[in-house]
Formats: C-alpha cells, sequence, structure tokens
C-alpha cells in the first residue's frame, strides 16, 4: 500500500488533480473532514458541475465499467456513469452531503479552493467563484 500511494503521489504531482481535490482540501481543513470520505461525496457534484465539458469522457467510462449501454446516448451514458457513483457511495454508507458546513465559511472554502484550482488544473470546465460557492453550498445541503 506504501508503494501504491508513492505512485499515487508521483502521479498527482504530474497531472493534477481537479477541483474535488481543491474542496476536499478545504473542508479537511475548516472541518477535518477525512480526506477520502471528502472525495467521494464531493465526486459527482463536480462531474454534474462539468456537464457537456465532461460528457464524451464520461460514456466512455460508463463503456469501460461494462454497464449496459443499450441504446443510450452520450449524454445518458455520462448521466449513468455519475448515478452510479452516487450508488455505490450508498451502498457503502458515504452520505450524500457533508454535514457541519457553515455557510459563513462558503466564500473563504470557495475562494481557496479556486487558488489551489485555477489556472493550473487540467480540468473539462473551469470554475467561477460563485459557480464554486453554490457547489459547496450543494455538498453541504445548505439552503
Amino acid at each position: 500500500m506504501l508503494k501504491a500511494s508513492y505512485y499515487a503521489g508521483m502521479a498527482f504531482t504530474r497531472a493534477y488533480v481537479g477541483y474535488v481535490h481543491a474542496i476536499g482540501h478545504n473542508l479537511g481543513g475548516f472541518y477535518h473532514v477525512p480526506h477520502g470520505l471528502a472525495m467521494a461525496v464531493i465526486m459527482p457534484y463536480v462531474l454534474d458541475y462539468y456537464g457537456e465539458a465532461a460528457q464524451t469522457r464520461l460514456a466512455e467510462l460508463y463503456d469501460i465499467a461494462g454497464f449496459d449501454a443499450t441504446g443510450l446516448t452520450e449524454a445518458q451514458k455520462a448521466q449513468g456513469f455519475i448515478a452510479k457513483i452516487r450508488e455505490y457511495n450508498a451502498a457503502m454508507g458515504i452520505p450524500e452531503h457533508i454535514d457541519g458546513i457553515l455557510d459563513k465559511d462558503v466564500p473563504t472554502i470557495a475562494q481557496r479552493a479556486l487558488k489551489e484550482g485555477n489556472p493550473l488544473y487540467p480540468v473539462p470546465k473551469l470554475m467561477g467563484f460563485d459557480e464554486c460557492m453554490a457547489l459547496i453550498r450543494q455538498i453541504g445541503d445548505l439552503k
């Protein structure tokens, strides 16, 4: 496991990671949310945000994973892939939201996440400040 972790770290250093990690790092720093838990909760929200910009790649992942794609469009496969992530999260007892996020912290979390994530992360769609705050509010189920 140590060797696998080392190789993963090397890959992240070369390829960067994305908004899932940028937001997750800050939730860990603010609220001590375990990193792996944050990644699992945040992932489907960020993939939803990417929308059409990630549709082709998500559809490819749907096919590679071997899910039944009979009669599905690329968009349906992409949405299906995100749905599978949510389904697997639920099966493993991973919550849909991260409790305890305070609305007063959202602007700072967003600012720090975007500072980490922009412009270096090779993401399919850049996120603005207001979009990042809205996404964090979804993750925390803040109204």
